[in-house]
């Protein structure tokens, strides 16, 4: 059964639990007969900020909705604070015919009524058979009730969010007018207006370019509203979390700090558990040891002692509380790609490039080199033709004037932002063997470098999630000999733990690389060129990401 629970009225309890606005207390959540969670725990407290981290399917969404109370437990409590407000960002946001400043507005629900109460003052004050005089008191009355309430500061606080945000243009538009992206950025800024003690944050910075996810981070370190964040940015988690909180195998762990906080803390104690583990394994081999050389001295001798002393440490082996065995990390070091002969020491040059699509253009006379092992990243805004530039270099575009020259010796590997398969029912073992031309025996040995094992190959590809699909078109440019990368979004929708194995596996790449991206993360960890795309021009930088940010 689930209970819930108003902590309320009795003053000792709620003293005891001073700061604490919500507590999940052993939920448990099925799905099917297969369990989601058993007997998890979360406590937030006022003002707290967490990041929510978990491999995909693990049930990070369904803890917010649990939550929320759009999705029911099987059995455990939710207690929180009395008249507790909390707003919740999904991922994909509800569509209505409201204009947008309606929608953001309609969040002040009390500022609303006495707005209405005061037009509804100013309509009967045009009646000439109106008590004036009673009429005029009652909407100074209601004036005041307005300014404590903040209403004149309503407006001041909508513009700051739709600056933010730069969702100005967008205010006098219906919400079934905009797109997909635009519906999920006004229903973050909805979020923001609201006066909530706890927010849940299901990727928020999905839709956001760079330039609105460095003032959302802003904005949520100074506010003192409770977050709870499910995010795959680790940078945005690194600016704006102070704990985080791990979800696996349906348990979850807590971290102080933010990210490369937790990473320092997962390392350590995953070195620990393989040190504890190899300890146990050595001390329960010698038991095993003695245990036998006790029963051969038995027999030898036909001494009951020696039986007794062998069973004694057989109970003492049983009685071994066994640590599981760490994850087998071997397999990532086989990830390598295939040495190839390198290409000429000008991989890329671009010569007065222009390119518009109907009325707009995109680059005007842009110039550029890329050369050998530089590891180079497109930025810019949205819109701004990003994935346009990798598709006119690899002549998948055409171009409106100028020349593009590719570099000799050159042999390209492209990964596009979408993975599409012509035959979708092939088996995935088959897509690698006509990839690579190798037989059955040696695909199954390449494939299981990238976690592929036994059926798993057998799986037709229509039906791989979006990190399988990168895993295995990877492992297809990496055993053709590729030297130059071109990358369109690696890491998109991808789980933090798959992303991190992708950077694993292109760190070991020697060749030049070419990416399009907006994980932060991924470029200060794998670029040190930049493209800029600004004003229909390209400006080359060299350096890391983290200077970028400050040279804008």
């Amino acid at each position: 059964m689930c209970t819930l629970k108003f902590i309320n009225g009795d003053l000792s309890e709620w003293q005891k639990e001073a700061k604490m606005l919500l507590q999940l207390q052993k939920i448990t959540k099925n799905y099917g007969t297969e369990p989601l969670f058993e007997e998890l725990n979360l406590q937030i407290n006022e003002g707290e900020k967490i990041g929510l981290i978990g491999t995909n399917g693990s049930g990070k969404s369904t803890i917010l909705k649990i939550i929320t109370r759009m999705e029911s437990i099987d059995s455990g409590t939710i207690s929180c604070k009395k008249n507790t407000r909390i707003g919740y960002l999904a991922q994909i946001p509800d569509i209505c015919e409201q204009k947008v400043k309606d929608y953001l507005l309609e969040t002040f629900t009390l500022l609303n009524t006495i707005q209405n109460q005061l037009i509804q003052l100013e309509e009967q004050m045009m009646s000439p058979e109106c008590d004036i005089d009673k009429i005029v008191t009652r909407y100074g009355q209601k004036q005041e009730e307005f300014q404590r309430a903040g209403g004149y500061e309503m407006e001041n606080k909508l513009e700051m969010i739709a600056n933010g945000l730069t969702i100005n243009y967008l205010l006098p538009k219906r919400m079934s007018e905009l797109s997909g992206d635009e519906q999920t950025i006004v229903a973050l800024a909805r979020i923001l207006l609201q006066e909530n003690d706890l927010i849940l944050l299901d990727e928020p910075t999905n839709h956001l370019d760079a330039k609105r996810i460095t003032w959302l981070e802003g904005y949520l370190t100074h506010e003192k509203t409770a977050y709870l964040i499910v995010s795959h940015d680790r940078l945005f988690l690194d600016h704006t979390v102070e704990k985080i909180v791990e979800l696996e195998d349906g348990k979850l762990q807590e971290f102080k700090g933010n990210y490369s906080a937790y990473k320092r803390q997962k390392e350590e104690q995953l070195e620990k558990i393989r040190k504890d583990f190899a300890e146990q394994q050595k001390e329960m081999k010698k038991l095993k040891l003695a245990i036998r050389r006790f029963r051969q001295w038995g027999h030898e001798g036909d001494n009951e002692k020696f039986f007794k002393k062998a069973k004694q440490l057989e109970k003492r082996l049983e009685k071994i509380q066994k640590i599981p065995k760490p994850k087998d990390e071997t397999a990532k070091t086989r990830k390598k790609f295939k040495e190839t002969y390198r290409s000429g020491k000008e991989v890329l040059q671009f010569k007065e490039v222009s390119k518009s699509y109907a009325d707009q253009k995109l680059f005007d006379k842009v110039e550029f080199s890329l050369f050998w092992k530089e590891r180079a990243a497109i930025v810019g805004e949205n819109g701004v033709g990003k994935s346009t530039l990798l598709k006119l270099a690899l002549a998948m575009e055409e171009l409106d004037s100028g020349e593009i020259k590719q570099g000799t010796n050159l042999r390209i590997g492209y990964l596009p932002q979408v993975i599409h398969y012509d035959t979708p029912k092939q088996t995935l073992l088959h897509s690698f063997r006509e990839a690579c031309v190798l037989d059955e025996q040696e695909s199954r040995r390449a494939l299981a470098n990238y976690d592929f094992y036994n059926d798993d190959v057998m799986k037709q590809v229509r039906f791989l999630s979006g990190g399988e699909k990168v895993r295995l078109e990877l492992a297809k440019l990496m055993y053709n000999e590729v030297n130059f990368l071109v990358l369109d979004e690696p890491t998109n929708h991808l789980d933090i733990e798959t992303r991190e194995e992708i950077e694993e596996i292109l760190e070991a790449f020697k060749g030049t690389m070419l990416v399009v991206s907006h994980d932060r993360f991924f470029l200060q960890k794998m670029v040190d060129t930049f493209l800029i795309v600004e004003k229909q021009k390209i400006t080359k930088e060299i350096g890391y990401y983290s200077d970028l940010l400050t040279l804008k």
